[in-house]
């Protein structure tokens, strides 16, 4: 299985440090989370989430959709 924030993060052009830049992180912690995306806390998941336009759910492996389905209320 591929990782997402890896994959995520090469797909927007970015190096391990420029990311851990945007979110006040060094690159080995980057580096770290690419090996385990569970040891991130939910705060910086939901950073990643938002840089990369995903849901956590997907950069935690939990779905292959990229973007949570809207579903109509009612």
């Amino acid at each position: 299985m591929t990782n997402a924030i890896a994959s995520e993060r090469k797909r927007k052009g970015l190096t391990q440090t420029s990311l851990g830049n945007m979110i006040g992180k060094d690159r080995s912690t980057i580096g770290r989370w690419e090996s385990n995306p569970r040891v991130a806390d939910c705060g910086d998941l939901e950073k990643l989430a938002d840089i990369f336009d995903c849901s956590v759910d997907y950069l935690l492996g939990r779905t292959d959709e990229r973007t949570p389905s809207m579903r109509k209320a009612g």
